[in-house]
């Protein structure tokens, strides 16, 4: 392929990306819009050939792949061009065309359903992935990729009726990669954003093999951004929609985070060769509350991600980053919008999913950084702030649950739950079962668990370890073994090593009323009695962190469930 230096992708522009207004207040001209446009092929030739002209060298700079300024190719691909050989025969036409044909891949579903099965990406899922815009579908042919790609996404969100969603979502899954692996799809922006969301259907379990699952979809996503140089700033200034460009590779990116951290498989995005500026309301076309949140959920997937760094790297200067996630994770908290917050100063605001959602992945972010450097801490301080982040999971849960919304919850929820059990599990355990507020908030969180099995079968076996572990006298002998803080081992760290008032740090963390969780008064308790003390410094892991046997657990239990 011929290659040109950060002249890396210019898409093509419809006549009707300028002209659509995206604005809440328009959506019934938007679909009275689409209602208009052909999505369908033309029935004389649907596989005579494809939509990727494939018998013309790629020389124009809307395809040349990015070459970086270390590389010895540089100075010999920005100063010639090199036609891509054309392999002559008809092999690879052939293949092209009967995929397409055995799968119909390039007939859709009627107009109408293909309109709602969009709107329920917009509505559910654009906040998380805002990779599609709905001019995508105002073009004069919308794209076969594009559009089988929101059917799969909207048929996965649809609530379980008398076809199971995974059934019907697998027919759009499969037409998908017909056209992906058939080059159907010229325009590598709007390929680049098919896979994007591919990266959010997982079924495979994580101990499984397979080529494709989420993390599969996820890596080739990554690189194809790469070749189009999307990891770097300066390609930016050379793009036509450098703002969905922006919004896409860092959903890719809070992808890329959230995966590692649930698998603990290495980053496929790593700081040092990714330079893009964060997303910023300008980056979209309707700056609502969607855009607000997606900016939020991007900010806080980013200390999640160095979180996950800190404790990989584990360098000389741990203290300060610890110090400084802490620091973050309460500025995240305080400088929320207004509409994205839980309360104001007076009451609750009214329900809404993603608010709860972020707020989700928020104590989630407090729950792994207190088993990862709990070692850090008083022992007291770690546990109980591992217990009041999980007890403010679960109740989120439960007000999701009651609403009929776990149906929308997208897979990485499987992982969330399983990090609210941990602390409750070790709770249980520790008061040999005579917690009351464990025995609900467990029946909540695995109740949360059954429903997203209906979807996501990888919740069924964790559910299944859940059970397994939250029973006490299962778990007694293996306790014995465990080496978990004594109250002298944690006097001993507090007086072996400096401690400094740390300002109510980790009590800032929690700037919620007591409505929000019962457990809530525990923060207090736990500084009125350690003196708000914190041994931020460079000790020892000495492997004692209480939760750390929870989670090797919940290791062991996939292993063996992926071996029956």
């Amino acid at each position: 392929m011929q290659a040109r230096r950060r002249k890396n992708y210019s898409p093509r522009r419809s006549h009707f990306t300028e002209e659509v207004s995206l604005s809440s207040s328009q959506n019934v001209e938007d679909r009275a819009m689409l209602t208009n446009i052909n999505l369908h092929p033309t029935p004389a030739s649907p596989y005579q050939g494809t939509q990727s002209d494939h018998s013309t060298a790629v020389t124009t700079p809307e395809t040349q792949a990015y070459v970086g300024d270390q590389s010895f190719m540089d100075p010999l691909v920005t100063h010639n061009e090199y036609p891509v050989p054309q392999i002559e025969g008809t092999t690879r036409a052939r293949f092209s065309r009967e995929l397409l044909k055995g799968m119909d891949a390039t007939t859709l579903p009627p107009r109408v359903k293909v309109q709602a099965l969009a709107d329920t990406y917009f509505q559910h899922l654009y906040q998380r992935a805002p990779v599609i815009d709905r001019s995508d579908l105002f073009r004069e042919q919308p794209s076969d990729l594009i559009c089988q790609t929101l059917c799969l996404m909207g048929s996965i969100l649809r609530h379980p009726g008398i076809q199971s969603p995974l059934e019907e979502s697998d027919e759009y899954y499969c037409k998908a990669k017909a056209l992906l692996f058939a080059n159907h799809e010229a325009d590598h922006h709007q390929v680049l954003k098919a896979l994007c969301l591919l990266s959010f259907r997982n079924i495979t379990p994580p101990r499984v093999l397979s080529l494709e699952s989420a993390y599969q979809w996820l890596g080739m996503a990554t690189r194809l951004a790469y070749q189009m140089g999307l990891h770097r700033e300066s390609t930016y200034s050379t793009l036509e929609t450098p703002g969905n460009a922006r919004r896409i590779i860092w959903t890719l990116s809070i992808q890329d985070k959230l995966q590692s951290a649930c698998f603990g498989r290495p980053s496929a995005i790593v700081d040092p060769e990714f330079d893009v500026q964060p997303v910023q309301l300008s980056d979209f076309e309707d700056q609502n509350t969607q855009a607000k949140f997606f900016i939020e959920y991007m900010n806080l997937n980013i200390i999640l991600g160095r979180i996950v760094d800190c404790h990989t790297q584990k360098g000389e200067h741990a203290l300060d980053k610890t110090t400084n996630i802490l620091q973050s994770l309460q500025q995240w908290i305080n400088n929320l919008p207004e509409e994205l917050r839980l309360y104001d100063d007076t009451e609750r605001h009214p329900f809404r999913r993603d608010v709860h959602e972020l707020h989700i992945n928020y104590f989630v972010c407090i729950v792994v950084f207190c088993r990862l450097f709990g070692h850090c801490i008083t022992r007291s301080v770690s546990s109980n702030a591992s217990l009041v982040a999980s007890s403010c999971i679960a109740r989120i849960y439960e007000e999701i649950f009651l609403r009929d919304e776990i149906n929308y919850l997208m897979p990485i929820n499987n992982w969330f739950l399983m990090v609210g059990c941990a602390p409750q599990i070790q709770e249980k355990t520790s008061n040999s079962g005579q917690d009351a507020l464990c025995t609900e908030e467990l029946h909540i969180l695995m109740t949360a668990l059954r429903y997203m099995g209906l979807k996501w079968p990888p919740a069924k076996t964790l559910l299944d370890i859940i059970e397994r572990l939250s029973t006490v006298e299962s778990m007694k002998p293996k306790l014995q073994n465990q080496g978990i803080y004594s109250q002298q081992e944690d006097d001993r760290i507090n007086e072996s090593w400096p401690c400094h008032q740390s300002s109510g740090v980790m009590r800032a963390l929690f700037p919620f009323p007591p409505s929000l969780s019962p457990r809530m008064g525990l923060i207090d308790e736990v500084f009125e009695d350690s003196g708000d003390r914190f041994a931020f410094e460079n000790i020892p892991d000495l492997g004692g962190d209480e939760l750390n046997w929870i989670f090797d657990q919940y290791q062991l239990g996939y292993v063996e469930a992926s071996l029956v």
